[in-house]
């Protein structure tokens, strides 16, 4: 049991009891997931199991212990990590240690060291699964930003290895279409909310833009599983009827997440880990709009701007290949993220939100 963060040889000699594992496979890395809770374990190989059936071509591994135990490190003086633009309360705080970094989620008491190797999760992870696998993603992350890899925020599709990701900043509705946009089944699910990009040159004479999508199954609000027929059933059926008593307006804003586990809805084999980013499409429309759904080309040289919903902070987690824990508030500009969308065919959605709608603008592009 680890009883104080600040003391690294005695964390690391509480990591002596985690003797169970499992091993995740991400493209080229592989992270193996160290406990001492074997249901934990459990728990973490079903999140992932539409990503443990591919084969391993792994050039990297790494170590990832989840202590599950006692909250600890509530006594400390824990920094504020900035929270994004529009965010409001005391989210995250962080401490620097030798080799890594401490950070702590307030709500739940959960405490994460953040180093290259033997990263730790301390406290409920059993009560906190979400925020394993975040972790865990931060690991996926971390390895991909270090590649030369931008982190996008978008929710993202794939056909025949083409990928379409789609925009927008929180709440405006991309994860909703996108999953719409499944109903399609030539089309598998590449990610929710977080994709990485990066333009690459494939011959001498083709360039594409490589993306990889974060391993993270879709998390939603309600108003997505109500208007999703074959997704309906995840809501109690009491909470069905008490959000159609809801305005539309509340009915959207409204902050209840939950998972969408894509083989159990969508059919077994729909989930994709990368492929050539060749669309992206910017939700740009509005529920107050009267104006009819519209889908749009965008010229990147005349408005750069289109693409702002795309920037992504890489966040507390990320270090890069010295160590070094990047500035909490340094985001890559809008400039590169333009020279990195060079090859790829870019998108803005006005008008009213009408998810059938935009179905359709995005079926007459194939």
């Amino acid at each position: 049991m680890i009883k104080t963060l600040l003391n690294l040889p005695h964390v690391n000699e509480a990591l002596s009891h985690c003797e169970e594992t499992i091993r995740l496979h991400f493209a080229d890395l592989s992270v193996i997931v160290h406990s001492n809770e074997a249901m934990l374990l459990a728990g973490i190989a079903d999140y992932y199991r539409s990503y443990l059936k591919a084969e391993a071509h792994t050039t990297m591994s790494l170590n990832l212990y989840v202590m599950e135990q006692n909250v600890v490190g509530d006594e400390l003086d824990w920094l504020n990590v900035p929270r994004e633009e529009g965010k409001q309360g005391r989210k995250e705080g962080y401490l620097d240690v030798a080799g890594g970094r401490w950070i702590k989620k307030f709500k739940t008491g959960m405490a994460f060291l953040q180093r290259p190797d033997h990263a730790v999760a301390v406290g409920s992870c059993a009560s906190n699964l979400a925020q394993i696998i975040n972790f865990i993603n931060n690991q996926f992350l971390n390895h991909y930003l270090r590649e030369g890899f931008t982190l996008g925020h978008a929710s993202a599709f794939c056909v025949n290895g083409e990928a379409t990701a789609i925009a927008a900043g929180s709440g405006g509705g991309k994860s909703t279409l996108m999953l719409r946009c499944l109903e399609n089944p030539k089309r598998d699910f590449l990610t929710n909310d977080r994709l990485l990009l990066k333009k690459t040159a494939f011959k001498k004479t083709e360039q594409g833009t490589q993306t990889i999508g974060l391993a993270k199954l879709p998390r939603v609000n309600p108003g997505t599983l109500l208007h999703a027929e074959r997704l309906r059933h995840i809501l109690p059926e009491a909470r069905q009827q008490a959000l159609r008593q809801m305005p539309q307006s509340e009915l959207w804003s409204l902050e209840e997440k939950y998972d969408v586990q894509i083989e159990d809805e969508y059919g077994p084999n729909r989930v994709r880990l990368a492929g050539n980013l060749s669309r992206l499409i910017m939700l740009d429309w509005s529920l107050d709009s009267a104006e009819p759904t519209q889908l749009e080309p965008v010229d990147l040289a005349s408005q750069p701007e289109v693409i702002e919903g795309l920037r992504k902070r890489p966040g507390p987690f990320y270090q890069d290949k010295s160590g070094e824990f990047a500035d909490l508030n340094a985001i890559d500009s809008v400039a590169h993220y333009c020279r990195e969308l060079a090859n790829v065919d870019v998108y803005r959605l006005t008008g009213k939100i009408d998810f059938d709608r935009a179905y359709e603008l995005i079926a007459a592009l194939d």
